[in-house]
């Protein structure tokens, strides 16, 4: 099963994106804020980052650096998350060379297809 962590400064969005992708069939775990993400993701072992790329103090772009540097874009796939309107969103996701972004906005079938379409699950 693919592991999937949110990083976002808002819990409930959080854990309503915990509920909503484990209903999906991921497992997928809260961390809230930037700090300790590094950390929270070597706990996991997760696949892809759900990241918000506006959090305060340290901002998306900066901890995409970090993410990148400390394990690569390769092994761990990011997806930025945001209340941004697409369209900026989708040019700072191919600026900072993530695997995609979408809008906290769009219903929640819409996010399982940006996150499936970016981590397809594995056969079993």
């Amino acid at each position: 099963m693919r592991r999937i962590l949110i990083i976002d400064d808002d819990a409930n969005f959080g854990a309503n994106a915990v509920r909503m992708l484990e209903g999906a069939g991921f497992t997928a775990r809260f961390h809230r804020g930037p700090f300790g993400s590094l950390q929270a993701i070597r706990e996991t072992v997760c696949d892809l980052v759900l990241l918000d790329v506006n959090m305060p103090k340290l901002d998306g772009p900066l901890l995409v650096r970090m993410i990148r540097d400390a394990f690569g874009l390769g092994r761990i796939k990011v997806l930025l998350c945001s209340n941004m309107e697409p369209a900026p969103l989708e040019r700072l996701a191919k600026a900072m060379g993530v695997h995609g972004a979408v809008t906290k906005s769009v219903p929640q079938a819409e996010m399982i297809d940006q996150v499936r379409a970016v981590l397809p699950q594995s056969p079993n």
